[in-house]
C-alpha cells in the first residue's frame, strides 16, 4: 500500500511547514489527487489517519479533491479526458498525447491554529 508512504510524506511536509510558522495545531489539510496517479482515495484517507497520530496534525480533517485527467493531442491539438495512461486521441487516433492534468498529488493548503508568540 504505497498510500501510507505518500500520507506519511504529506504529514511530514505539513508538520515541517507548520513548525516553521509557529503553528502548534493543524486542523485541516486539502490535497489534490490526479485521476491517473493510482492513489486510491479511501486507502489514502485511512493511511492519513494512521500517519497523523502523535503529530501536530492529529485529528486534522482531510479534504481530497480528485482532479480529472486532461490531455492534448500532439498531432491535431484536440483536448480530451483520457480514462487511463494510454493517451489515444479520440479525434485522429494518434497515440502519445501530452498529459495536461491528472497525475498530480499536491498539498494545496492547510489550516492551523495556536501560533507560538514568536511565530510568523
Amino acid at each position: 500500500m504505497h498510500e501510507l508512504s505518500l500520507a506519511e510524506q504529506a504529514v511530514r511536509l505539513v508538520s515541517e511547514d507548520a513548525e516553521k510558522r509557529g503553528i502548534r495545531k493543524v486542523k485541516g489539510v486539502k490535497i489534490v489527487i490526479g485521476q491517473l496517479t493510482a492513489v486510491v482515495p479511501e486507502a489514502f484517507r485511512l493511511a492519513f489517519q494512521c500517519a497523523v497520530k502523535d503529530t501536530v496534525l492529529a485529528g486534522a480533517t482531510l479534504v481530497l479533491e480528485i482532479k480529472a485527467a486532461e490531455a492534448v493531442c500532439s498531432s491535431c491539438g484536440e483536448k480530451f479526458q483520457p480514462q487511463d495512461w494510454i493517451l489515444v486521441c479520440p479525434r485522429c487516433s494518434t497515440v502519445g498525447a501530452h498529459l495536461l492534468a491528472g497525475n498530480e498529488l499536491e498539498i494545496v493548503s492547510y489550516e492551523g491554529e495556536g501560533r507560538d508568540e514568536d511565530g510568523l
